[in-house]
């Protein structure tokens, strides 16, 4: 993929005019009874339709749910599984045991990828040992080997964390922040994928989101707002750094079978 090249991102191609860079990071706000889990699992069915590429964490809901919500999108799972087209990695389970698993617990998946704690300053780590490995050409040694030989070289895959408020139960602010800006941010330009993050509005300080605002390229709102008596849920791109887009809000639609679409 050339420098001059667009990914366009599914439910966003009518509000962004062209697609986006690889390398394009994203902070979603969302308000805790808003539709963004369904927004979130519609962008990436969509995706991996479209033969697309999609990394998954899941942090707020159970890994089964996003296997079953995906199926339900006709997204054949044991299928792109098997072909590295898709990667869940399990955050939930860590938070249902004070934030971390010990070393051999039962409960991994099979096939997905366990985060073993909620702790950024393990994360660094981690990740470092990974980026490592990268630089030199070889795969990631903590994700699915079919995955990470799918990725590997390739730009313009998509990276979703539904909701990283979860991480701020066993976080305080600054860590994360400090780990988000200086870990994640660089893996998101270094291997050019698309990353949108979940936030929930207003559990964390206003210079929480400030600095969060500030580090991503773009910002989503996803709420629900009265309406004439009747509440709506909306979506609208509030910013993107030096690229033209809609600001508009626009409504979202939630279909019989789970998928988020808008309708206007």
């Amino acid at each position: 993929m050339t420098s001059d090249e667009r990914v366009i991102i599914p439910l966003f191609d009518g509000v962004i005019h062209g697609g986006v860079r690889p390398g394009t990071a994203f902070a979603v706000e969302f308000d805790p009874d808003s539709q963004w889990f369904a927004i979130a699992i519609s962008i990436a069915a969509k995706v991996l339709m479209n033969s697309g590429i999609v990394l998954y964490g899941a942090m707020a809901r159970p890994v089964d749910d996003t296997a079953r919500d995906l199926s339900r999108l006709e997204v054949d799972v044991p299928n792109v599984f098997k072909e590295g087209r898709l990667r869940i990695d399990d955050f939930y389970t860590a938070t249902l045991t004070g934030g971390r698993l010990l070393s051999g617990s039962p409960l991994e998946p099979y096939e997905l990828g366990l985060r073993r704690s909620c702790n950024v300053s393990e994360f660094s780590i981690m990740q470092s040992k990974a980026r490592k490995e990268i630089d030199a050409g070889k795969l990631d040694p903590f994700g699915p080997k079919e995955f990470e030989k799918n990725i590997l070289g390739k730009t313009g895959w998509l990276l979703i964390a539904d909701s990283s408020s979860v991480l701020l139960r066993f976080n305080e602010e600054r860590p994360f922040l400090e780990w988000f800006e200086t870990r994640e941010l660089r893996g998101i330009r270094m291997d050019k994928r698309i990353h949108l993050e979940g936030f929930v509005r207003g559990l964390h300080s206003e210079p929480f989101y400030k600095r969060i605002e500030a580090a991503c390229d773009g910002i989503v709102d996803v709420r629900v707002l009265e309406e004439d008596g009747v509440l709506k849920n909306l979506l609208r791109l509030r910013t993107l750094k030096g690229q033209p887009h809609d600001t508009r809000w626009h409504e979202i639609e939630i279909r019989p079978n789970g998928e988020a679409v808008l309708v206007s």
